[in-house]
């Protein structure tokens, strides 16, 4: 997509989100995440869409920076392999697995989620058009690249 070079560009030109397989190689939607939401700064809500497959993948989404998460192919499989009563099994585990990851955060609701409740290593994440701002999870802000 040429000139394109934010997020709420691309989002806007390709209607199919940020890494709508567009282009091969790129991160996983959840390295990008925390530079996403900083870029968009709370002006839309961000939904994570690829990667989702328990429901602590969820709560890692959401505490950097999703304000919810699609779960794909999942329900698919569910629907497949059950109908309706797969499709909701598969929901069952979802949420079984969120709430398990808010039991071992300490956490009583997905609501009270951080960025500061989830281990980022170093070189995680991904910045946006190269240079430029980064998310630092130690500091739940913004840094520099140089």
């Amino acid at each position: 997509m040429p000139g394109t070079r934010t997020p709420c560009r691309q989002k806007s030109r390709t209607g199919h989100g940020l890494f709508s397989g567009v282009l091969d190689g790129t991160p996983a939607t959840i390295r990008a995440l925390p530079a996403v939401a900083a870029a968009v700064g709370g002006q839309l809500e961000v939904l994570l869409d690829g990667g989702i497959r328990r429901g602590g993948d969820v709560v890692k989404a959401v505490a950097l920076g999703a304000k919810a998460v699609m779960i794909g192919r999942a329900y698919l499989w569910g629907l497949a392999a059950n109908g309706q009563a797969g499709v909701e099994n598969v929901l069952d585990i979802l949420r079984g697995g969120i709430d398990s990851a808010l039991l071992g955060l300490g956490k009583a609701s997905i609501r009270d989620l951080t960025p500061d409740d989830i281990v980022v290593p170093p070189g995680f994440t991904r910045t946006l058009g190269g240079d430029g701002s980064v998310f630092d999870p130690a500091g739940s802000r913004q840094a520099t690249t140089g």
